[in-house]
């Protein structure tokens, strides 16, 4: 019973992060949605700043901030071990999204609107729970941590003005971009996986990750035309992301925004993914097939697995696009996301499953998502990319080999079970290239293992999850990226007997319509004389 129940609260506080709703201390302190952000340009009337309002953003930081940034704001409190990136320390100049200088502190104005908007990608949510008075009452607080406040001047803000996007803009940043090197850290497709990116993290240990500029709703900063304009004008103090407020005109850092904004993608995302039934005979087998383009493309969001230990606390794969087909013997699956380093160890490597109950459930009842429970069991279809012993300790997967696939069951994290040979019916191909995995997974609609194995059926809604590991982050067994249960529909074929109905119905409209028409050539209408 007392597993029972902490396993039903520990969902509550996964569905809570995965959802968009931060918990801490039994009490829901902010909402956080990397779907819905908004970096807020206006702030509402600043209030003046006294002892006593320090005074009472003390005690508002007490409750609620420092279990993240420290008692002291040093970024050391309880719950930062859990977190990456890290939280921030108040007492260095580490402020990343500023409208002020490379280098140069944040104005208030900076600090309210990232207490109201959160920053993307971090634990930092959006604290529309608390009153305007207590934000600027708790920034004034947090300013007191680092005397550089106290002394320095007021920073000049950089002005965001407006440029419009045109062709001719784009073209003319997309040049900027090569000419300024920033394909060294954001790669040649803008991934995050640029060559200084891989170096530091793989050479050097260092935790900088470039932005993926295609995933525009994960940008720190905000993702509107003048965020990034911003961005590219102060960069983010205490990273690789410099300033090109000097290296840049003002029109050319416009012509760079424009460019970055036009490969900035919004997640497309669904609960359900739609299959589409192949006409062709054979189902496309590799995951660069231009009839993938017939399928429709949805994004899941996944999270780290915090469920059961090991727990994956700073997860790297923030997402999955999915793609399906489906003829009248089989079924096959394209996930794609973007890993900004191919790299393979014996024990840490990149990998993906999809999960679905062993049978369709007749009710709104569910195997457990994480890896089911000794109530419902799962069929897992596993892939992983290949390594050879022999090749060293660490490698880079072939863009070629296949990889590893297999077809397992399980009724928990501890109760896993690799199928025997003669049941194993799941055959895949995955591909790494500019920082993108695509991997595809096909099988049987059905198969002789009933108990084992998921039946598929056209018209019925079929639960799916998804998990990745990315091996360069360590990410082994239960240390993975997870969704919770979406859904798999296999759209009804359209019956011949409506095109036949539909050219009927055509015909037979045609057909009054030229006796009508003959008619009233042969017998036309006596007009009236006034």
């Amino acid at each position: 019973m007392r597993k029972a129940l902490n396993k039903v609260l520990i969902s509550f506080v996964f569905v809570g992060i995965c959802g968009g709703t931060f918990w801490m201390h039994d009490e829901v302190l902010a909402q956080s949605s990397n779907l819905f952000r908004t970096y807020k340009r206006d702030v509402p009337q600043k209030l003046a700043k006294t002892p006593e309002s320090v005074s009472e953003g003390k005690k508002v930081y007490e409750k609620r901030c420092w279990y993240c940034h420290g008692i002291e704001g040093k970024g050391d409190g309880p719950a930062s071990v859990t977190m990456f990136p890290k939280p921030r320390n108040f007492t260095r100049n580490e402020y990343k999204v500023r409208s002020t200088a490379f280098g140069s502190l944040p104005t208030d104005e900076d600090l309210f609107r990232i207490i109201t908007s959160g920053i993307e990608g971090t634990a930092m949510p959006f604290w529309n729970t608390i009153s305007e008075t207590e934000r600027w009452q708790v920034l004034y607080y947090v300013s007191t941590f680092n005397d550089q406040f106290k002394y320095d001047q007021p920073a000049k803000v950089v002005a965001v003005g407006s440029v419009p996007s045109t062709p001719e803009s784009i073209k003319r940043g997309q040049e900027l971009f090569r000419e300024m090197k920033c394909f060294e850290c954001h790669g040649e497709d803008a991934r995050g996986n640029g060559p200084l990116t891989v170096a530091l993290q793989t050479e050097w240990d260092m935790p900088y990750r470039a932005r993926d500029l295609t995933k525009g709703w994960s940008f720190k900063g905000g993702n509107t035309i003048e965020d990034i304009y911003r961005t590219v004008s102060t960069g983010f103090n205490e990273t690789p992301m410099g300033s090109y407020l000097e290296k840049l005109s003002d029109e050319d850092r416009w012509h760079v925004a424009h460019y970055v904004k036009s490969l900035a993608k919004d997640m497309a995302s669904d609960v359900v993914v739609k299959v589409k039934l192949f006409e062709g005979e054979q189902l496309p087998t590799e995951p660069l097939d231009e009839h993938w383009s017939m399928a429709t493309a949805i994004e899941i969001p996944l999270a780290g697995q915090i469920l059961v230990s090991p727990r994956l606390w700073t997860p790297t794969i923030d997402a999955v696009m999915v793609r399906a087909l489906y003829n009248n013997d089989e079924i096959a699956f394209l996930l794609e996301w973007d890993d900004s380093t191919n790299r393979q160890e014996e024990i840490f490597r990149d990998a993906v499953s999809l999960q679905f109950p062993n049978k369709i459930p007749e009710s709104l009842k569910k195997p457990y998502f994480a890896m089911g429970d000794s109530s419902g069991s799962v069929n897992l279809w596993s892939w992983k990319a290949h390594w050879r012993e022999g090749f060293g300790t660490v490698m880079e997967a072939s863009e070629t080999d296949p990889g590893v696939v297999s077809e397992l069951n399980a009724k928990g994290f501890k109760n896993i079970t690799v199928q025997p040979p003669e049941s194993q019916n799941v055959t895949g191909k995955g591909i790494y290239q500019n920082g993108r995995w695509k991997i595809v997974l096909k099988r049987a609609l059905n198969t002789e293992d009933v108990k084992g194995d998921i039946q598929f059926e056209v018209g019925k809604l079929i639960p799916v999850a998804f998990a990745i590991w990315d091996g360069s982050n360590n990410d082994v067994g239960g240390q993975k990226s997870v969704s919770s249960w979406y859904y798999v529909s296999l759209e009804k074929p359209v019956p011949k007997t409506v095109y036949a109905y539909v050219l009927v119905a055509i015909i037979m409209g045609a057909s009054v319509e030229m006796w009508f028409i003959a008619r009233l050539r042969r017998f036309p209408p006596e007009l009236e004389e006034k």
